[in-house]
């Protein structure tokens, strides 16, 4: 699957089930934006791999909205620790999706080390996650009966399109869905 489709699927759930999500750094910002620019898209910047705690500190503030996590297979490997956070605190409101195309695409498509990941057993080695499903099955996780985990298996090499929004723009925008 290409990440753009993916993308797409991605941001079509979140809109059925009126999602946050919060996306990591450099292509998964980029994607989601070609799919659905949204305010409810918070695209990060700064640290690569910090969507995952993002975005569990956004569904524990935000209890009543399904938040998901967008992360990018090497920048997630830089973070894993947060899966061991998500395990043990279980925020039910939260889905974290890694697109794993096994490359950095922002460094000339290097390796990532997270090819020696498996995936797909995220469920068993961080048992308080629900579930590990490919993005085919996330239509059948019920949002509010997390966290689930989403591996997407993409297609390597292709460059994401541009441009990105300043990051300041993107906080206020952000933040104003929550301002009364």
């Amino acid at each position: 699957m290409k990440q753009s489709e993916a993308f797409e699927i991605l941001a079509a759930f979140a809109e059925k089930h009126n999602a946050l999500i919060v996306s990591d750094i450099g292509s998964q910002s980029l994607w989601l934006k070609a799919a659905k620019d949204r305010p409810e898209n918070l695209y990060l910047s700064g640290p690569m791999g910090m969507a995952s705690s993002v975005a569990l500190g956004v569904a524990t503030a935000h209890k009543d909205r399904l938040v998901i996590a967008a992360c990018g297979d090497g920048a997630l490997a830089m973070n894993m620790t947060s899966l061991a956070t998500i395990s043990n605190t279980k925020p039910s409101n939260l889905m974290v999706v890694v697109m794993n195309n096994g490359i950095y695409e922002f460094t000339k498509s290097l390796p990532a080390p997270s090819n020696g990941v498996n995936w797909n057993n995220i469920s068993a080695t961080y048992p308080g996650f629900q579930n590990t499903v490919d993005l085919a099955g996330m239509d059948g996780l019920n949002p509010q009966n997390g966290p689930h985990f989403v591996h997407a298996k993409i297609e390597p090499g292709q460059l994401p399109p541009g441009p990105g929004m300043h990051a300041i723009d993107v906080h206020h925008r952000f933040k104003g869905l929550f301002s009364a």
